[in-house]
């Protein structure tokens, strides 16, 4: 039974209300003297209590009223199980790996996918239904009549496409698939993908089924997944919140190395990064140093200029050789620490 309108307003269910603009527990108000109405219609089988979570909106934390609505989904359990798979065999690799475990457990529990959306803006859902016989047609182009009785008056679905249904496309369509394009060939697939670990389901996991289904291909290799930016206390950024840090400010005050500084070098391993003015300042103060010891060092060169050929060890003194095993050991530190990707 519905009780509110697409539109936000209650119907009179029981058609003894009328129907009014749905606002704040106005729903609780309207489906109070329901029981009665119903056990007056001999409708009523039993009354019992159920618990269960209330939704509540993202933006404006009002309660979400549950609506039945029809939608389209896509069946994903056959999908599913060759993504498991790519990741098995390690054609796909998650960093750090402890995601993988929360990858697996998404994908063997995975549900259909509603893939419809009620939106203004969107790719709209390849449908047409036929005026006639209500049927509907999915094809690529405007199909010239209804497939199913042949007549031509036709309605294009008016859904939008999820946002994540698009985007799980992305890694081979913008390289202008289905064609075997030589950007297709040249970039498909790529090395490294760096989401944040809050859409390894969303966006990293439908990317993988849908590049495997019409590629045969994984589209990356390697998927870092970094922190969550929070502010100090912890709490998520959000513009209702007022805890926003405007990164153009910060790098005005502050300089780009010292904010790059202070995104890079928490591990990954934790799952939020408290960000505050303080931790890029406390880095600015260290980028400072660097760049201090440097000019000094530049300022007593001088008129040095390098004869660009590599050093001959023998004609080197002790202090040469321990400056220069220090600097190459450096290199391969930096290196493998960058291949591995430990930024910290």
């Amino acid at each position: 039974m519905l009780f509110i309108h697409s539109e936000g307003f209650i119907l009179p269910a029981t058609g003894d209300t009328q129907a009014s603009q749905l606002e704040k527990d106005s729903l609780s108000i309207f489906l109070f003297p329901l029981p009665n109405s119903l056990k007056k219609e001999n409708y009523l089988e039993k009354i019992e209590d159920y618990n269960y979570r209330i939704g509540h909106c993202y933006r404006c934390e009002e309660i979400v009223e549950p609506y039945l609505s029809l939608q389209w989904f896509v069946r994903t359990k056959d999908l599913a199980k060759e993504a498991m798979r790519a990741v098995k065999e390690n054609e796909v690799e998650f960093i750090p790996s402890r995601w993988k475990k929360n990858y697996f457990q998404w994908m063997e529990n995975i549900h259909d996918w509603c893939i419809s959306r009620q939106l203004w803006w969107g790719h709209r859902l390849p449908v047409w239904y036929c005026e006639d016989c209500g049927k509907p047609t999915v094809a690529e182009d405007r199909p010239p009549a209804c497939s199913s009785c042949d007549k031509t008056e036709l309605r294009q679905e008016e859904d939008v496409l999820d946002t994540w249904f698009s985007s799980s496309l992305w890694p081979f369509t913008t390289l202008g698939w289905p064609e075997k394009t030589e950007k297709l060939e040249k970039f498909y697939p790529t090395s490294v993908l760096c989401p944040a670990w809050d859409i390894l389901f969303f966006w990293v996991a439908r990317m993988i089924m849908m590049g495997l289904k019409f590629t045969g291909k994984v589209p990356f290799h390697k998927v870092y997944l970094h922190p969550l930016i929070s502010d100090e206390k912890g709490q998520k950024m959000s513009k209702s919140r007022g805890n926003v840090i405007d990164p153009l400010i910060i790098m005005e005050n502050y300089g780009t190395d010292a904010f790059r500084f202070a995104l890079v070098s928490p591990q990954a391993d934790s799952p939020y990064l408290p960000f505050s003015e303080d931790r890029v300042r406390g880095y600015r103060n260290f980028a400072n140093k660097i760049w201090n010891a440097s000019r000094f060092v530049l300022m007593n060169l001088e008129d040095f200029t390098p004869k660009g050929k590599e050093p001959n060890p023998e004609l080197m003194r002790l202090s040469d050789k321990w400056i220069l095993n220090l600097y190459f050991s450096l290199i391969r530190e930096v290196t493998l620490n960058l291949e591995n990707f430990e930024f910290s």
